[in-house]
């Protein structure tokens, strides 16, 4: 993995890290959902992002970053009473599945990479 490819990781592996930070501090708002959403949508578009980088496939993609938010917002929901100290709730998980879906969705409008032609030889004189 070249040094780019390792910063951008690290760089979203680090926002999805701050935004399931134990804690009561964490909620803006009253209930939360849109922090979830916004958690989802951070997290599917950045594994859905990395994904199409390496695949060049848009829908293996989505389907990849989808059910990363899916994975982490179930993990979270499934921790939160035990080792967390709050709740665990349906709607919380709905929020950041939602969040995922649309995050995911950001390689719809990517280009796909663009084969480099190879160079037309003369393959007469070799």
């Amino acid at each position: 993995m070249n040094k780019k490819a390792t910063l951008r990781l690290l760089t979203i592996l680090t926002i999805c890290f701050l935004t399931y930070l134990p804690g009561k501090s964490q909620s803006i708002t009253e209930y939360g959902h849109p922090e979830h959403f916004i958690a989802g949508a951070l997290f599917g578009g950045a594994t859905s992002y990395l994904i199409y980088q390496k695949t060049n496939n848009k829908w293996k993609a989505w389907a990849i970053g989808v059910g990363a938010s899916l994975l982490a917002g179930g993990i979270k929901e499934a921790v939160d009473p035990e080792i967390l100290g709050g709740s665990a709730s349906a709607k919380d998980f709905m929020y950041t599945s939602l969040g995922g879906m649309l995050g995911a969705s950001i390689v719809f409008p990517l280009n796909r990479k663009k084969k480099k032609k190879e160079e037309s030889v003369n393959t007469a004189f070799r």
